[in-house]
């Protein structure tokens, strides 16, 4: 595997849980992924460079302000239209791994001799979420893509996105009765332990208006699976889903704890069914 990024959590990268915020994980993608897009024979900078149409991502430990980390990466097989690389985010004082990437390119390598496809532990989960008839959809972000938020090709990085998700995210929670107040006053959050990214499309370019909406898939003793789908709101065209694994988090603790009654109880409403007796679902739960 390549080493591919190097760097150190900054304190304006925390979230409200205190420790290093997806979106920013992400950022770290975006670079290791401009870095192997230039090993596998293409310009980071065009148009032609491959853009991801999956990722698979595990947050196996927390990163706090401060924490030195590094990113190895690393082809894990190729066919005649796609490529899938794998991306080891890692805790450079302890050597712990605290992250793994698994990310489908939507074009092959150019090869050109400079990698050899590694050994990824891996599967793709089997772990998927599934949506009731009756599920209900929450209007939770609308925003434009800014000149900011572009990757070296001029499209909708993936770090950008996940500001735009993390944002729906909060405001799904508002929905749920898991307010910002409630979290505060009881020092409780939402920790996320997986994130499934699927687009159907290249990104979009710079001045693309965008909405967010969203739903929960699953709902257990403490985890909760939060669902949400992308569009292009000029034409209302979907554009991608990603799906959010995560518990109810004890932030004294830094433990799951379980889901009260109240947020139950909406959660189910727009489940469209009792969910109240579904099997936790995360191994720490």
């Amino acid at each position: 595997m390549q080493e591919t990024v190097r760097s150190v959590v900054k304190t304006w990268e925390l979230d409200a849980l205190e420790h290093f915020t997806t979106a920013f994980y992400y950022r770290a993608l975006s670079t290791a992924t401009m870095r192997m897009i230039a090993l596998l024979g293409y310009q980071p900078c065009s148009r032609a460079a491959p853009w991801t149409e999956y990722s698979w991502t595990k947050f196996l430990r927390e990163l706090r302000a401060g924490d030195a980390y590094h990113v190895t990466s690393g082809l894990i097989e190729a066919d005649a239209t796609s490529c899938t690389l794998g991306h080891r985010l890692v805790n450079s004082e302890t050597g712990a791994l605290c992250t793994t990437f698994l990310q489908r390119l939507s074009q092959p390598p150019r090869f050109n001799g400079r990698l050899d496809c590694i050994e990824w532990p891996d599967d793709e989960p089997e772990r998927k979420a599934s949506l009731a008839e009756g599920t209900r959809w929450v209007p939770a972000s609308t925003t434009v893509v800014r000149p900011e938020d572009l990757d070296a090709a001029g499209r909708l990085d993936l770090s950008a996105l996940i500001h735009f998700t993390s944002d729906a995210n909060v405001q799904f929670q508002n929905a749920l009765g898991m307010t910002s107040s409630y979290m505060r006053d009881n020092r409780i959050g939402y920790s996320t332990a997986e994130y499934q990214l699927s687009l159907r499309t290249a990104p979009p370019p710079v001045g693309t208006a965008l909405e967010i909406r969203s739903t929960i898939a699953h709902l257990g003793r403490s985890s909760l699976w939060f669902v949400h789908d992308i569009f292009d709101a000029s034409e209302d065209i979907p554009l991608g889903r990603l799906t959010q694994m995560g518990v109810h988090l004890d932030l004294v603790a830094r433990r799951p704890s379980p889901v009260p009654a109240a947020i139950r109880e909406r959660a189910e409403v727009l489940m469209g069914e009792p969910a109240a007796a579904q099997p936790s679902a995360l191994p720490d739960e």
